[in-house]
Formats: structure tokens, C-alpha cells, sequence
């Protein structure tokens, strides 16, 4: 009796995952919340009943914890071991609690536990660049890795040196780059041990190995990655990735497989003991019938890159002819088969799956503006075209209105304006084509006109002519060509109550994303359908998330019932509290994953300062427009993607009182799908993202001069140990000035637009113009050099205080990376300022107020991105370095450099200012420690006399003008015709009446055709007024 119930719950268990994995690759996963049904034989209904009632006082003990194990994506201990069957089965090993590296092996086979550690960033080297000659072929100059700069004495301009200031082993890395040479030659010098596939383990105080593709480096305190990989920017060679793990707190550890042949399989394993299975699990009842069709050659890769499966009346159709199937046998094992295909429910799965895989390897999808579907309403269905072009027939096939997420890879940006997409569903087997019907409520009428986005390609229009040539429309990533999605500006014929599209669909290239074959059963391997299993993240439920309640400062609502409010919508919060309650990262959702059912948060933001910073960057920013305070006036439109963004901070409490950003996709529910693919397929461009905290890495966030204001922190720290760099800075007679560069070698004079004077790649001043016209009382130093942003001195003066290129005019080893963050402060102050400052650091903003262990990704809004300096490795990319190019940065990231100066010390921001009740506590940043007063009289003068002058003369900003200090800055992009353009200053205390604090102010607006002074500094003036209007004097 128990042994048949036991196997009665089975089998119910078995139809339930079946049906459960069915619904889910249908719609989206029912809340959590949702009734269960019990169905089954009356005996295992109580049963069943009778374990709910045990079960659930346990859930309701577990329900906290569980959400929270949910989101923090944390695995049980035994969970992962699994993954390490194929290599090292029955292989039990312990991972420590100990921080270090521990290694097991079993003959070729070798398995790699790193406890306590954290990966760094990963380093890209181009071996093209290694090249002794980068035209063809041949030897590879030495790549050195770990090395000290003390250690660089006697080189001469080594290419790609990843330099570190921490006990390592110097490793070196040279061979030749040829088909006949597939190795290179990793040598190293310190006490070490390396790991590779297909290699037992080498260890020593000094050792030789070949590295091929992924190996290991590891010694006490640390460990290094280095994998070599094909590339298209280098065929002759490839490229390395280099990535170091260094002791660190950490909740689980890396553990690695690296088997005798073959990738290497990774898990991240809590502490604890494991067994690796020694036999694979049973395939599930899915995966078997898929192995036994695939065997039997009844379902397959067609010609087309589309899944075939034979069709369920195969005998009948071949009793009537030939057919494409005629070379499988059928017999009795292959028609049970087929029955079970289309009769059964895991046949229910499996064909399910060949239809998602065909949806994202062929797509033909149209859509239509939303003006033209409510002012042309009609109907639309779809025919394939089948059989040779020249005997072509057709059949109807399903239609669509859900998009693979891959569609957002044919596009830059969030397309605006359009209906959602439709698409064809399903495609017949030898389906080439496609005939779009659109069957119009009316007749068209003489003058009528439709507009037709078309992912796919034209073929023929009946109903309609063209009234141009179809304007191509793909622009994103994954474009083959840019005709692939088009634009069709349609005539109907006068009377016409149908148009009729032939078009061709895209290609499986256009459509693949590697990403997403992770979450996929089907994919395609060595040409051939494979079935994979998915391990349980990909199956698990997203947790349920919390209720919210998000307030400003104040206390005025900014979310809530699952939305933004109105006044947040008008303010640009959407984005950055969450335009639904689900949308990764944004500030409702990350306090949804919380413990508890409810949270109630103010942010730091004043609703106030917030709706006119917005209002501002809309008019000025955005439309060249001028803004009293209550209404736009003068403005123009909008360039084809321009963005903008605008922070105001207190820079002595590090609260942040307005984030606003203009430029981004609007995002609705007509097109929060889409936005949402987007977001998942490009993270970094997303329609979600917040200018004024966020990037893409792109050229266009270049801060430009602004930029100076830490190149001038950055001499200072290298001034106070060098007294001929601080006598420049202080200011020297410009003859003095000349005559130091000409003893030291330099091609540098003061009334020169230019420098260097004699070299190709050069710095030029703004409009070409000399240093001497600037001086003051006849003498030149960082105070005039900020005040007129003077390009020339400040790319000298970069040089200057550089270690790497030793004091001279040419040679040097400037082609320095960081292995660790601080590897370069010894070297480069100017990059070790901008690292105190925050560059190169995930700013997070929650005031402390999240747990310890809260798990981040990242683009959490409560984490800005992190401002980056790209890679040095020419002298003339530490000149760009010094004036603020080749770099990319937030306004946020500009704010605090700015009132870093004003405040005297590093600035650590935050936007969460209480959670349950609980207020964030300010925290103090270190002092800069470096001499302040000429950086202060230099930015004073950008105001007073200088570059943005002209944006604060009105005499309402009289109070503001005597507290403001600041900098512009103008980054010039693509051809120069546009810049990014910015300004950042700080507001000293009581400039305003009710201002008891310091605040910083950062503006940046992209693609710009003016200057800093001209564009962004209006829009802190106008942001600076609204806080004076606000709060306006008594007499």
C-alpha cells in the first residue's frame, strides 16, 4: 500500500513538473501567492492535504528566509558539486574557511579551490600589440605581469606592463605569434604552483610552462587567471585575459574543474564538504525522448537553421509519395515514438522547445506607428511561403506579439512612437518567406499613408506603393547589414481594404545571443540539435518582492501602490525608483528583495529641487531654451541623441538632493517588454539607465576639463615632494617657465598653441591660442591654468609628475596597468587622486542602511557606475589623461571631485536616507591632504573671469556668483563639429538665504555644438536659482 502511494505521488509529481515547465515556457511564473489546486484519486487528495497542513507552519517560519536565499542566489551546500561529474566523478574534497588556494588531483585532472579570495578587474591584452613587428607574424615581445616599477629599472619601453605593489611572483609571457606555435611560454620567478587542462600540476620557486588556452598561477596570498582566446581585432594572435584574485571576504568560494582535456567547469561552493557524483544523474523523461528522436534522425538541424520534427502522419504521407523524411526508418520503435511526440506530455514539452528555438533563429516581425494604428485601424495575418520560388504555395502560420529578447540587438536605442511588434509565430518546414496581410477596418481613401517597421527584408507590396525607397533602420549590435529591420513609407491604393507584404525574415546570425542559449533546453552544437539540462537558477522562481513605500526627504510620496507617483513621473524617477514594481535594480525592486513583507525609505532627494532640475535640463540642456523657473522659452528641438544630466549634493552630509536626466527612451507600459530586452541584452545602454549616476563606457561622458580639477590634485600630491613642480604650480615669470622646459629637454613654450611643438600627436589650446595672454602680474601657474582651462600646461605638467617616463622628454615606460587597484599611485598621482575621489569604485548610496551581505548587481540604482580612466600606453595618452579624454565619468563622480575641494576632504555620497526608520549616518571622507588654496583661487576665477562667467552675471545670481566656484569642461567627439560639454563647482555655505551647508553641482550635456561655459553652465545656474527662489531674502 505505501509502496503504491509512494509511487502514486511520483507519477502526480512527474505530470505536475511536465505541465509546470510547459506553462512556464508560455507566460510568465504565477505569483507565489496564487491557490493550489490538489487533483488526483480522492485517497491521495487527503494525502496531500494532510502534508499541506503539516507543511505549512514550517513555510510560514521559512517564507522570510527563503525570499532572502532567493535573491542573495545562494547554494545550499552539495547543490554545485554536481557540476564536476564529467571530470572528477566520486572526487570527494573540503572547501576551507580559511582564506588560499588548495588543490586536488586526480590523473590529468585537477580541481582548484580558492577561499577567501576576490576576483579583480579582468585585463585585456591585445598580442597584436606584443608584436616585435605588428604587420605579420613572429616573435612576441616579453608581456610582463606582477612586476614592481622598481623592478622596471633598466627597460627600456616594455609594452603592456601589469604593474603591482604586493608580494607576487613576476611572471613573463613571450613566444611566437604563428599557426606552427599555438603555445606561448609563461615563465615565473617566486614561489608558485601552475594549473592548466591537460597538464598535471608545476610548482617552484622558479618554473616554465606552455599556456595555451585557461590556466592557473596560484602562491600564498593570491592567485592569477590567464586565458588566451581567438579575436577579431587580432587573428594573427589572439588576445590574453588576465585577472588576479587577491584575499578578500567572501561567502563562498571559486572552485574550478580543470579536466584532461576540454573547458574548464566552475561553481561557487559555501564552506563545507563535498562528494562529486559518481555517475551522472538520470536524464529526465524530456532530455530521453529527445536523445531517442535525435538518434532515430526524427528530429534534426534543417538547411535552414531551423529544428524539423517529423510530422505526426509521416507513414500516411510517405504511402502517398516521396517525402523529405524518406530516410528514417520507421519502424514500430520510431511510431511509439512519434505518438509520444505529439500525444504525451513530455512530447508536449519537447515540441514546445523546437518552437521557442525556431522563434529566435527566424524572425519576420512589423510593427506600425501607434498614430497610424488608431488612425488606420485594421487587422493582420500572415501566410509561409513554401516549396521552390518559382512553384511557391502557401500556409497560414500563428502570430505573435511576445519579441525574443535578441530583438533588441538590432537596435542603439529604445525605438520611440511605434505599436508593439507583431510577428510570425511558427514556421513551417521549407517555409522561405512570408505573405503579411493588413486587413484595413475601411477602405483607404485617396491621400491616405501608413509608415511600417519591417524586421525582415521587402520582397513585393500589393495594395500600396512605396512612396520612397525603404529607409534602413538596424543600427544596433547584432546588424548584419542596415536594411535588416526597415522603415516603409506606404501609399494604399485609393479603395484598397487589404495590403499584402512578401518579405524574406531574418537570418539565425542576426538573432544569436550566446547569453541566452544558457537558459535554453535546445542548442546547437558541432552543427547538430543537442538537448541541455538547465541547472536549478535557471528554473527558480524569482522571489516574491516586498511592498514599498518610497518617500523624499520630506517626506513627499514617490512610490507606492507598486508605482511612482505622478510628481516622482514628472520629476524624471521613474527610471530610478522603478517604472513597475519588477524592474532589476531600480530603487523599489532592491528594497523589495529585503527580508520582511514591507519597507517603508525616504531618499535623500528634495522633490522640490528635483522637478527643477528636470525642468531645467528639458528646457536648456536638451532645447537651447531659456528657463525663468516656470516656463521654457526660446527653445528649439532636440538633436538626434543628445542626453544630459544634472546632481546637487551636500557635500557635508554626502546626501544627495537631486539626480535628474534627460535624453533617455520614454518608457511606458505600451513598450515596457521591449524596454525591459533591452535592459537584459545591453545593460549598459538600457532605456532604464540614469544619466546622472549611470554610463555605457562610451566616448560621449568624457568629463573634459573638468577633469583638471583633478589633475590639479593630483600635482599637488606630487608637488610636496618635488619643489620645482611646486614652484610651477605656485607660478613662475613665463620666461622662467621656458627656460625650465628648455633645460630639461621639453617642446613646451608658453606662447605656443601647441605642445609638444615638434610631434605629430599633439595637445592644442582652445582656439589656438597661447599661454602668455593668461598670465597674471606676468607669472603662470595652476591657479591661471584653471581659470582659462589651458590645455598645453596641463599635458606638460602631466608628464611631469609621472614617475613612469623617469623626467624626460621621450622614452620612459609609460605602457603601465594596474594589476591592483593602487599598483599606480606611486607612479601616476594623477590617477592615484582620481582613485581617492572614487574613480575606478562602484559608488554604492545606500548610506550603510543595507545588510552586510545584501546581494548587489550592477546596475543596481543605488550604485552609480563607476568612473573609468581607459588604458595608458603612449605618452601622448597621458597628456589626453591630464586634460581629461579617453575617460568616462558621471555627474555624480564630478560633484564630488568638485566639493571634494571646497569640503577639503573625499565625499561619500548617498541617496537612501532612512529605511524602517532607520536614518543613514553621514560618513567623513579623508582629508586630501594636499595644499587646496591655489585649486580654490584657480576655480573661483572659472566663475569670476573666466570660462563660465558669462552663465552667472544675471543680477538674481549676484549671491550665488560670490559663492560659486567651478570648472567647465568641453570633450570633443566624432569629428569634432560636437562635444560632451560640463560644468561642476561648488556652493559655499549662506550664498542663498536657508543654505547652511556647502553643496556641488555637476551638469554634462552630450553632443553639444557649444562649450561648457556656453551650455552646461546655464543649466547649474538655473538649478542653483530654483534653490534661491525657493528660499528668497527678507527685508
Amino acid at each position: 500500500m505505501i509502496g503504491a502511494l509512494v509511487e502514486a505521488v511520483a507519477a502526480n509529481r512527474t505530470r505536475w513538473r511536465r505541465a509546470r515547465n510547459l506553462r512556464a515556457a508560455k507566460r510568465p511564473p504565477a505569483p507565489a501567492r496564487a491557490r493550489a489546486r490538489v487533483a488526483g484519486p480522492a485517497p491521495l487528495r487527503w494525502l496531500t492535504a494532510g502534508c499541506v497542513l503539516m507543511a505549512a507552519a514550517g513555510a510560514v517560519l521559512i517564507v522570510v528566509h527563503a525570499r532572502w536565499l532567493a535573491a542573495a542566489g545562494a547554494i545550499a551546500p552539495g547543490d554545485g558539486a554536481a557540476r564536476f561529474q564529467s571530470v572528477l566523478p566520486g572526487l570527494a574534497f573540503t572547501v576551507p574557511q580559511a582564506e588560499g588556494a588548495t588543490v586536488r588531483t586526480r590523473g590529468a585532472a585537477a580541481l582548484l579551490i580558492l577561499s577567501g579570495m576576490r576576483a579583480g578587474p579582468v585585463h585585456r591584452v591585445d598580442l597584436c600589440g606584443q608584436l616585435a613587428d605588428r604587420t605579420r607574424p613572429g616573435r612576441l615581445l616579453p608581456l610582463r605581469i606582477g612586476w614592481t616599477f622598481a623592478d622596471l629599472a633598466g627597460l627600456e619601453a616594455p609594452r603592456n606592463v601589469l604593474l603591482t605593489d604586493r608580494p607576487m611572483p613576476r611572471v613573463r609571457i613571450d613566444g611566437r605569434a604563428a599557426p606552427d606555435a599555438p603555445d606561448l611560454s609563461l615563465r615565473w620567478d617566486g614561489q608558485a604552483q601552475w594549473l592548466a587542462a591537460g597538464a598535471g600540476p608545476v610548482g617552484g620557486a622558479t618554473g616554465q610552462a606552455a599556456l595555451r588556452g585557461d590556466g592557473w598561477l596560484t602562491w600564498q596570498g593570491g592567485a592569477l587567471r590567464l586565458q588566451r582566446r581567438a579575436s577579431g581585432a587580432c587573428p594573427l594572435a589572439g588576445e590574453l585575459l588576465v585577472q588576479p584574485y587577491s584575499p578578500a571576504p567572501a561567502r563562498r568560494a571559486l572552485v574550478v574543474a580543470l579536466p584532461a582535456d576540454g573547458p574548464a567547469v566552475e561553481a561557487l561552493l559555501a564552506p563545507g564538504d563535498y562528494r562529486v557524483p559518481a555517475a551522472s544523474a538520470p536524464a529526465l523523461e524530456d532530455e530521453q525522448l529527445f536523445a531517442q528522436l535525435s538518434a532515430r534522425g526524427l528530429v534534426r538541424l534543417g538547411a535552414n537553421g531551423l529544428a524539423e520534427l517529423a510530422p505526426p502522419d509521416l507513414a500516411a504521407w510517405r504511402a502517398a509519395g516521396k517525402t523529405p523524411w524518406d530516410g528514417v526508418t520507421l519502424d514500430g520503435d520510431a511510431l511509439r515514438l512519434l505518438e509520444r511526440l505529439y500525444r504525451r506530455a513530455d512530447g508536449d514539452f519537447v515540441r514546445e522547445q523546437v518552437r521557442i528555438f525556431n522563434a529566435e533563429r527566424r524572425l519576420l516581425a512589423w510593427r506600425v506607428p501607434g498614430a497610424d494604428a488608431a488612425r488606420m485601424p485594421g487587422t493582420w495575418r500572415a501566410d509561409a511561403v513554401l516549396g521552390a520560388a518559382t512553384a511557391a504555395t502557401t500556409a497560414p502560420v500563428p502570430l505573435a506579439d511576445d519579441m525574443p529578447p535578441s530583438m533588441a540587438r538590432l537596435f542603439a536605442r529604445l525605438p520611440q512612437g511605434w505599436a508593439p511588434w507583431q510577428r510570425v509565430d511558427a514556421w513551417p518546414a521549407g517555409a522561405f518567406a512570408a505573405r503579411v496581410h493588413l486587413h484595413l477596418a475601411a477602405p483607404a481613401r485617396a491621400g491616405d499613408s501608413i509608415r511600417l517597421m519591417l524586421a525582415g527584408r521587402l520582397r513585393h507590396v500589393a495594395g500600396a506603393r512605396l512612396r520612397s525607397d525603404p529607409q534602413p533602420a538596424c543600427d544596433g549590435r547584432a546588424c548584419g547589414a542596415p536594411d535588416e529591420v526597415q522603415v516603409l513609407d506606404l501609399l494604399p491604393d485609393a479603395g484598397a481594404g487589404e495590403i499584402v507584404l512578401d518579405a524574406d525574415p531574418l537570418p539565425p546570425a542576426a538573432l544569436a545571443t550566446p547569453g541566452d542559449a544558457r537558459y535554453r533546453h535546445l542548442v546547437v552544437r558541432a552543427g547538430r540539435l543537442a538537448w541541455q539540462a538547465l541547472g536549478p537558477a535557471a528554473a527558480r522562481a524569482p522571489a516574491p518582492l516586498a511592498d514599498v513605500v518610497l518617500a523624499d526627504r520630506a517626506g513627499v510620496p514617490l512610490w507606492r501602490a507598486g508605482a511612482p507617483t505622478d510628481a516622482a513621473r514628472a520629476a524624471g524617477l521613474a527610471t530610478l525608483l522603478g517604472v513597475r514594481a519588477n524592474q532589476p535594480g531600480s530603487v523599489a525592486a532592491m528594497l523589495g528583495r529585503l527580508p520582511g513583507a514591507h519597507h517603508a525609505a525616504r531618499l535623500t532627494l528634495d522633490a522640490g529641487l528635483q522637478a527643477a532640475a528636470q525642468a531645467a535640463l528639458e528646457c536648456i540642456a536638451m532645447r537651447r531654451g531659456r528657463w525663468d523657473g516656470a516656463a521654457c522659452s526660446g527653445a528649439g528641438a532636440v538633436p538626434a541623441g543628445r542626453q544630459a544630466g544634472v546632481v546637487l549634493l551636500d557635500t557635508e552630509t554626502g546626501a544627495i538632493l537631486a539626480a535628474a536626466g534627460a535624453g533617455m527612451p520614454a518608457v511606458d507600459a505600451a513598450n515596457w517588454r521591449e524596454a525591459r530586452d533591452f535592459d537584459r541584452v545591453d545593460p549598459a545602454a538600457s532605456p532604464l539607465r540614469l544619466p546622472a549616476l549611470q554610463h555605457d563606457g562610451g566616448a560621449e561622458r568624457a568629463p573634459g576639463s573638468t577633469f583638471k580639477i583633478v589633475s590639479a590634485l593630483g600635482l599637488e600630491l606630487a608637488a610636496r615632494s618635488d619643489q620645482q613642480l611646486d614652484a610651477l604650480l605656485d607660478g613662475l615669470p613665463l620666461a622662467g617657465i621656458n627656460a625650465v622646459a628648455r633645460a630639461r629637454g621639453f617642446a613646451f613654450r608658453t606662447d605656443a598653441p601647441t605642445y609638444p611643438l615638434d610631434g605629430r600627436a599633439h595637445i592644442t589650446n582652445f582656439r589656438d591660442q597661447g599661454l602668455d595672454r593668461r598670465a597674471h602680474d606676468g607669472r603662470l601657474g595652476v591657479a591661471q591654468a584653471l581659470t582659462y582651462s589651458l590645455n598645453t600646461w596641463f599635458a606638460w605638467m602631466g608628464e611631469l609628475s609621472d614617475r613612469s617616463l623617469r623626467g624626460r622628454p621621450d622614452g620612459g615606460v609609460p605602457d603601465l596597468q594596474p594589476l591592483a587597484p593602487d599598483a599606480l599611485d606611486a607612479v601616476r598621482p594623477i590617477v592615484a587622486m582620481a582613485r581617492r575621489l572614487g574613480f575606478g569604485q562602484a559608488l554604492r548610496l545606500d548610506g550603510g542602511l543595507l545588510p552586510a551581505d545584501y546581494p548587489w548587481s550592477a546596475w543596481d540604482a543605488l550604485q552609480a557606475t563607476p568612473a573609468g580612466i581607459d588604458p595608458i600606453h603612449t605618452r601622448h595618452e597621458l597628456r589626453q589623461m591630464a586634460i581629461g579624454l579617453r575617460m568616462q565619468a558621471t555627474p555624480l563622480q564630478m560633484a564630488l571631485a568638485a566639493g571634494a575641494v571646497g569640503q577639503g576632504r573625499v565625499i561619500v555620497p548617498h541617496l537612501l536616507g532612512e529605511l524602517d526608520g532607520v536614518a543613514a549616518a553621514p560618513v567623513a571622507g579623508p582629508a586630501l591632504g594636499v595644499r587646496l588654496d591655489r585649486i580654490r583661487a584657480g576655480m573661483k576665477g572659472v566663475v569670476d573671469v573666466g570660462t563660465a562667467s558669462g552663465a552667472f552675471r544675471a543680477p538674481e545670481l549676484a549671491g550665488i556668483r560670490r559663492g560659486l566656484s567651478g570648472k567647465t569642461g568641453t570633450a570633443p567627439v566624432g569629428d569634432g563639429t560636437l562635444a560632451t560639454v560640463w560644468f561642476t563647482g561648488w556652493l559655499e555655505p549662506h550664498s542663498v538665504p536657508g543654505q547652511d551647508h556647502r553643496l556641488a553641482v555637476a551638469v554634462f550635456v552630450s553632443r553639444s555644438e557649444a562649450t561648457g561655459g556656453a551650455h552646461a553652465a546655464p543649466v547649474a545656474a538655473a538649478v542653483l536659482g530654483a534653490l534661491a527662489r525657493r528660499n528668497p531674502p527678507t527685508r
